[in-house]
């Protein structure tokens, strides 16, 4: 949808598409760190996880803006939305480690 088209919402708060694009990246990289981490079939992504999923994700982020200010014209690519696309893929490895953490003890401890 072209940006004014969409209907104004006296709800959110200013910077409310920051926080939702942080949210977004935090909950895209916590679930590819945990997907890379469990699969058995690439050896590399299971001993790097959070390495591959925080440049897929930066990557993404970035290309994503690119094409908005490049591509479409009714589109702008801001320095704000990738920055808190980096704040949301930085914050999501925090729960991987304290998941990767929970997971990885005996069953007896957890309880």
């Amino acid at each position: 949808m072209r940006p004014s088209e969409l209907p104004k919402a006296s709800l959110f708060f200013p910077g409310f598409d920051k926080f939702v694009h942080a949210v977004f990246y935090f909950v895209l990289t916590f679930l590819l760190s945990r997907g890379f981490y469990l699969q058995t079939r690439f050896k590399l992504l299971k001993l790097l996880p959070v390495t591959f999923a925080t440049f897929i994700c930066l990557f993404y982020g970035g290309l994503i803006e690119l094409i908005q200010l490049k591509v479409f014209t009714y589109r702008s690519g801001e320095w704000d939305d990738f920055i808190a696309d980096a704040v949301g893929t930085f914050l999501g490895i925090i729960p991987f480690y304290v998941y990767k953490k929970i997971i990885s003890r005996p069953h007896e401890q957890i309880a």
